[in-house]
């Protein structure tokens, strides 16, 4: 079984990951390089500071997928949703029933816990990316607690693990998921691998979370 990349942007034309068709190859190459044989592809939906062509995801995907497929990768759409109001928000699942959220960086969002539970009554396992970018998060906070409690699943990214910004809460055992949120970086890859080995326990969680492994 190969590794899982669950949140990256590289889809061309589409928001602020990969430029062009050219780019996006050659980060796929890098990733079954460095032994990954799923790899999802997560395009921003609805956050304030993004562009995203959602006209050209389907599109674009279907190309892309063509391209992983010929690499050996299962190519997955997916999408990262952002969540900053009180309406509840549309969600792009992958592998079956996972949803990836992301939030405002400054300010603890409202309605995280409310759309949280929404979506894992519908189904959904909910996922909040990137837990270290949030300034208001906390390994003691009450949201954090709260979203725990419930089930909700913590990812970091590879450099927070690198750099040690996620440190406390790795120390803290409360990162179920270790992805790159890759943009285009063709070193992502093979870190991101590196950086699983190192964290043998958080990818035997991703399997479990993805239905990998039983």
């Amino acid at each position: 079984m190969g590794l899982i990349e669950s949140h990256a942007h590289l889809l061309p034309f589409v928001d602020d990951g990969v430029r062009t068709k050219e780019d996006c190859i050659k980060v796929l190459h890098a990733y079954a390089e460095a032994g990954f044989d799923r790899v999802v592809t997560t395009p921003h939906l609805y956050n304030p500071q993004v562009t995203t062509r959602v006209e050209h995801i389907r599109t674009m995907f279907a190309w892309a997928q063509q391209e992983a497929r010929q690499l050996g990768i299962e190519f997955i759409l997916g999408g990262e949703t952002y969540v900053g109001g009180a309406l509840d928000p549309l969600v792009l699942p992958f592998l079956q029933n996972c949803v990836l959220l992301e939030v405002d960086v400054s300010t603890e969002p409202l309605f995280l816990l409310h759309h949280a539970y929404a979506l894992q009554k519908r189904g959904y396992t909910v996922i909040l990316a990137h837990i270290e970018r949030y300034h208001w998060f906390s390994v003691n906070g009450k949201i954090t607690e709260q979203l725990r409690e419930i089930g909700v699943y913590f990812q970091c990214n590879v450099e927070s693990v690198e750099n040690h910004e996620a440190q406390q809460y790795l120390d803290r055992d409360i990162v179920d998921i270790i992805a790159s949120d890759n943009h285009g970086d063709e070193s992502l890859p093979a870190r991101m691998a590196a950086v699983l080995e190192e964290h043998p326990l958080i990818l035997q969680r991703m399997e479990y979370i993805f239905g990998l492994r039983t």
